[in-house]
């Protein structure tokens, strides 16, 4: 059977972006994330804790632009998570403007 995992408002504090003023003060950041895996018996299935803890570990480096980020994560999911089979990712940064948030997708 087919699931999709909805993970939504993760709030962080991180280090991205290519401005002098982003690299020298953490951010907030918001993920969000739908994720699609296949369950084949009773035993199996995703834990949505791994996943949490993965995408929130990552942040523990610097990335430069949020395009960096994405790029790793479309690269470390299918390795950290085979059984997800497609997924969306989104993220936010929630301070850059005073006038708006600024955020990048990928979905694979």
């Amino acid at each position: 059977m087919w699931y999709k995992i909805f993970l939504e408002n993760l709030l962080l504090e991180v280090v991205i972006g290519i401005l002098p003023f982003e690299r020298e003060k953490r951010q907030k950041i918001r993920i969000d994330g739908e994720f699609v895996y296949f369950k084949n018996n009773e035993d199996e299935f995703l834990d949505y804790r791994d996943l949490r803890g993965f995408l929130s570990g990552a942040f523990m480096q610097e990335f430069g632009l949020l395009e960096e980020a994405l790029e790793f994560f479309a690269k470390e999911i299918p390795k950290n998570f085979p059984q997800i089979k497609k997924y969306r990712l989104k993220v936010t940064k929630l301070e850059i403007f005073g006038d708006c948030q600024v955020a990048l997708e990928i979905s694979q």
